[in-house]
């Protein structure tokens, strides 16, 4: 399948209200295409030598590649988190009905 220009993009954060603001304000300023919020997600991790087990809201944001670095700015710059996840998939998999979808967006 050929590469496109549609991006996936997870990132996880402990406030559901903050995380809607995020989505909201990048939606406001045509960053992304649409965000996707999973509250009550389960996060086990190490962190300074001890494992720890927190709740997030998992975010899944849908978005054209050519906005990543502007995207993955703004998230950085307002995320609580010292060390945001922030992890990107191509949509080359999605249907081509979703993909025109997204082309036609801002």
């Amino acid at each position: 399948m050929a590469e496109s220009n549609e991006i996936i993009i997870f990132t996880a954060i402990n406030d559901s209200d903050v995380a809607e603001e995020l989505i909201t304000n990048m939606l406001e300023s045509e960053l992304i295409i649409s965000g996707t919020l999973f509250p009550g997600t389960t996060l086990l991790y190490r962190w300074e030598g001890k494992i720890n087990l927190d709740e997030e809201v998992k975010i899944i944001i849908k978005a054209k590649r050519e906005n990543y670095n502007k995207i993955e700015d703004y998230i950085m710059h307002r995320h609580p988190y010292k060390i945001p996840e922030l992890t990107t998939i191509s949509a080359s998999f999605g249907s081509e009905k979703f993909r025109e979808f997204c082309r036609n967006k801002p």
